[in-house]
């Protein structure tokens, strides 16, 4: 069917090169979705019949990198972009599994398999996501049939057997939760139930693969209604069981509200998409906790970079955080006490690793918590920084942490 979506010149023109070159080639996944209902595609996807050998052959040694065990793609480098391009896919032969003992049978360790366009539209997740579209001849494929329309009601639905789909990889009930947190969507009946009786099978997903997604989570805009769906859903509990334990506390729901704060301001461009001041913001009420105090009282300077340091690494097990984006939050949070402070003798701190991170995150508890109009101005802001947008205080300011002044 013909539609015209606002596609991107750059990405048009590399699906044309691969066209020229002989390869069936389309745009797939999230960006389809993205366009269809009017909003801005965070990154494209492109999926082709060129193996990704011949992908780098088309564009360039120097411009395509091969990556992945699992799943191999290439990695096609526009400056500072980076366009990920799979090959087609088919249903893998689960006679050449080598399945690890416990692991459950369908399981799919290697995902290499090539195939057709349509074959590989039918062995994706969900409807939503098997959508093709041609920005050169303006043409959108839903080869499931139900993909365009799943996407205008807003539901979300597994391909074929969703008892089988999830157990092929489990990953995809993350994803499922995760369109179900960010979108509003809502599963169907099937594709819910086999989720519930698939939860613990998450335990057999990779480590890294899982590691990865909790970092797009924390990169997004949209962490805090992921979150949520994870709750709801009893996901959670497999994938941060620290955070699940927490829930119904004011401790998390603070923690939820500085969140949902940073990514407000993420989305309108205001601040960086960082890992690490997420991770540092989950943190931050916790170590308020485990210091003694209550949501908004700080704690102590001295002594409290153990704890800070204990609590990373106890919210986010049983995935692997990147040592780097730790150490960053912890040096964000380590400076929580002397920016509330407001010492004209710690104004050097401003030069100290971390500072960035740290005022945007005073910025962000005192917006939700105190609401002091000389606090942000007291710090200077570092080089380069994006503006927050102003806005009006909401609600009453909660009371200063008086043991930090």
């Amino acid at each position: 069917m013909n539609y015209d979506l606002a596609v991107e010149q750059r990405i048009t023109d590399v699906v044309r090169q691969l066209q020229d070159a002989g390869f069936e080639t389309y745009i797939v996944g999230g960006a389809i979705r993205d366009l269809l209902q009017e909003k801005n595609p965070k990154d494209y996807d492109i999926s082709t019949a060129a193996t990704p050998e011949e992908v780098r052959r088309v564009f360039g040694r120097k411009l395509v990198r091969i990556i992945g065990k699992r799943f191999r793609l290439a990695h096609l480098h526009l400056g500072r972009e980076i366009i990920e391009i799979s090959t087609f896919r088919r249903a893998p032969d689960n006679s050449k599994q080598q399945l690890r003992a416990n692991s459950p049978e369908h399981l799919i360790v290697s995902d290499n398999d090539y195939g057709t366009a349509e074959e590989d539209a039918r062995r994706r997740d969900f409807t939503i996501n098997a959508l093709f579209y041609d920005p050169v001849r303006s043409e959108l494929i839903d080869h499931t049939g139900m993909g365009l329309d799943d996407i205008r009601n807003g539901v979300v639905r597994a391909i074929g057997d969703p008892h089988l789909r999830f157990e092929e990889d489990p990953v995809r009930m993350l994803r499922a939760l995760k369109l179900v947190g960010q979108f509003n969507f809502a599963m169907d009946d099937a594709t819910e139930n086999a989720l519930f009786d698939s939860l613990p099978l998450i335990r057999h997903a990779a480590t890294s693969r899982l590691s990865l997604e909790l970092e797009k989570i924390l990169s997004s805009a949209y962490g805090d209604k992921h979150l949520q769906a994870f709750h709801d859903y009893g996901f959670l509990g497999y994938f941060l069981p620290a955070l699940e334990k927490r829930w119904n506390t004011p401790a998390m729901e603070y923690a939820l509200d500085l969140l949902t704060e940073r990514n407000y301001r993420v989305d309108e461009g205001a601040l960086r998409n960082s890992i690490s001041l997420a991770a540092a913001i989950l943190a931050l009420p916790f170590v308020e906790e485990a210091m003694g105090g209550k949501p908004g009282e700080l704690w102590q300077r001295r002594g409290s970079v153990p704890v800070i340091r204990q609590v990373l690494s106890e919210l986010f097990r049983p995935q692997n955080m990147i040592k780097g984006v730790m150490a960053s939050a912890e040096a964000a949070l380590k400076l929580q006490p002397v920016l509330y402070g407001r010492n004209p003798q710690d104004l050097d701190i401003a030069a100290e690793y971390g500072y960035t991170h740290a005022r945007e995150l005073m910025q962000i508890q005192n917006f939700v918590c105190w609401q002091e109009s000389d606090l942000e101005s007291f710090w200077p802001a570092p080089p380069s920084r994006a503006k927050s947008r102003k806005r009006p205080p909401r609600g009453k300011p909660a009371p200063a942490p008086a043991s930090t002044r």
